[in-house]
């Protein structure tokens, strides 16, 4: 499994909610970043590494838009650039710490840790259906202990959800046929809608005992994964069967080369603004993603004891499969650029 990770790209470092006046420490694609707001409420990101000693500077306080560091004192402004230096007067105009391209967007922090310069806000992700006032978001952020792309795959091919999630929103749908599409920057698998015995949790939410499933997944690089899922009822006696539309929005931001910092919203059009909805979704999404968290690990810990271990590839794990290469592609041309551009 590669060590390294795309630069030139939005990743979800935060919801917006989690982000205020006290510095918010995160480690994103192996670096140490600090999130804070100014004073105005715009956010912002820094290395979270003070240049002096290299102390955590999440460690400090903010003193109107300036963090200063909890160790020797060193102050630095939005921008990184470092203004005090306690005990001299001069503070060398080369000394400061990394900003980063910050966006708040759809109610996400976006972040790019790559080259400033190619940090096109045009290039975020849609999500906006966490925002949408056509649609009501119940959320989370789930730390996993497994490679970012082992939660991609996972998502991409929903095969395991008959399995993994038989107590909570699984049903066996294996019979779906798969259409898949690959583009230049994204991945789709369709499974055709297929007649199912009813999910358990849309049982609880009143659905007949059958119902018709149809789920498009839609992977765009580096790890935004988005799950559109309705969920119609067979029940021939009604004028109108009932159907519900999820559509569940993922940012796999990778923290570590073995972890990952899992961003989820489960967004509906139905029952807007319904708290008791809202309470239920919630809790039947954390039942079902810890029980995804499980798998993933204890698979990162198999992994790990023999990362040359074989696998197969089946017919379900196309997506996956073309999820990995289209990312590898997209690092071989980002590296290639930066060997050029330093000869």
């Amino acid at each position: 499994m590669s060590g390294k990770f795309l630069r030139d790209a939005w990743y979800v470092a935060a919801w917006t909610e989690e982000v205020g006046r006290t510095p918010l420490a995160r480690l994103l694609l192996g670096e140490p970043v600090v999130l804070f707001r100014r004073e105005d409420g715009v956010a912002v990101a820094l290395e979270d590494r003070c240049c002096h000693r290299r102390a955590p500077l999440s460690k400090g306080k903010l003193l109107g838009d300036r963090l200063q560091c909890g160790y020797h004192g060193f102050t630095f402004d939005a921008s990184g650039a470092c203004v005090r230096i306690p005990g001299q007067d001069r503070v060398p105009p080369s000394l400061g710490v990394r900003a980063y391209p910050l966006i708040e967007r759809h109610g996400y922090l976006w972040i790019w840790m790559g080259e400033r310069a190619k940090a096109d806000p045009a290039l975020i992700p849609d999500f906006h259906q966490n925002h949408d006032p056509g649609w009501t978001a119940v959320r989370g952020r789930l730390p996993i202990a497994a490679h970012y792309l082992l939660v991609v795959e996972n998502l991409i091919d929903l095969s395991h959800v008959g399995i993994v999630h038989a107590k909570t929103i699984g049903t066996d749908d294996s019979r779906a046929e798969l259409q898949f599409e690959r583009g230049d920057d994204v991945v789709r698998v369709v499974r055709t809608p297929t007649e199912v015995v009813t999910a358990p949790h849309n049982l609880k939410q009143g659905l007949a005992e059958r119902s018709v499933l149809e789920k498009t997944i839609d992977f765009r690089p580096p790890c935004q994964v988005a799950i559109a899922v309705t969920t119609t009822e067979v029940a021939p006696h009604k004028p109108e069967p009932r159907a519900l539309r999820l559509i569940i929005l993922n940012a796999c931001t990778p923290e570590t080369e073995a972890s990952t910092h899992y961003f989820w919203a489960s967004c509906r059009d139905y029952q807007l603004g319904d708290k008791q909805v809202d309470a239920f979704l919630t809790k039947v999404t954390i039942d079902a993603f810890n029980e995804d968290k499980d798998i993933l690990e204890a698979q990162q810990t198999c992994i790990a004891l023999d990362p040359a271990a074989p696998t197969v590839n089946v017919h379900a794990d196309w997506g996956g499969v073309q999820a990995r290469r289209l990312v590898a592609q997209l690092l071989d041309s980002e590296t290639a650029s930066a060997k050029a551009a330093a000869e």
